[in-house]
């Protein structure tokens, strides 16, 4: 199947927020497994854009004949008003690390936050933790929840009594 990329326009053929570069760039720079098979990548990138499809976001789709959850109109995030046309990059990224959770969960290991990056020239670098500043947004290789919190409906647990 073919990946077409939500662009910021309400696409109504779109089926993902990110190219399948993407996953592999994921793969390679912070060393999370993904499947061998570049069909199989897709299958699960696939898979994580229709549970993000299936979540509840703040706001409301911007155009409703776009496919994909996002953009949205009528989102606010503390106190600003997110575009009509924009897909937040935590989308993004959440998205990827949601297709790793999959893979992970299916395959029976656990994800495990990564301390080294690879470069794209081969050195291995330490991953920066500094955190300077008050709003600080997660970083790419965050858990898919920490990348969706602020953009949900409800962020949290949800207590039932």
């Amino acid at each position: 199947m073919q990946i077409i990329v939500e662009d910021g326009k309400g696409r109504p053929d779109a089926n993902s927020f990110v190219p399948l570069e993407k996953l592999t760039f994921y793969r390679d720079y912070y060393g999370f497994r993904i499947p061998e098979a570049e069909a199989d990548q897709v299958e699960l990138l696939l898979r994580a854009a229709d549970d993000i499809n299936g979540r509840q976001w703040k706001g409301r789709k911007a155009k409703s004949q776009q496919a994909m959850a996002w953009p949205r109109r009528d989102c606010k995030i503390e106190y600003q008003t997110l575009s009509e046309t924009f897909v937040p990059f935590e989308l993004e990224w959440g998205q990827v690390r949601l297709a790793v959770e999959l893979y992970a969960s299916e395959q029976g290991f656990q994800v495990e936050e990564p301390t080294h990056c690879t470069e794209p020239n081969g050195r291995c670098a330490l991953l920066n933790r500094d955190t300077p500043g008050l709003r600080m947004r997660p970083p790419p290789y965050a858990p898919s929840r920490t990348q969706f919190a602020d953009f949900l409906v409800m962020r949290g647990l949800l207590v039932v009594s």
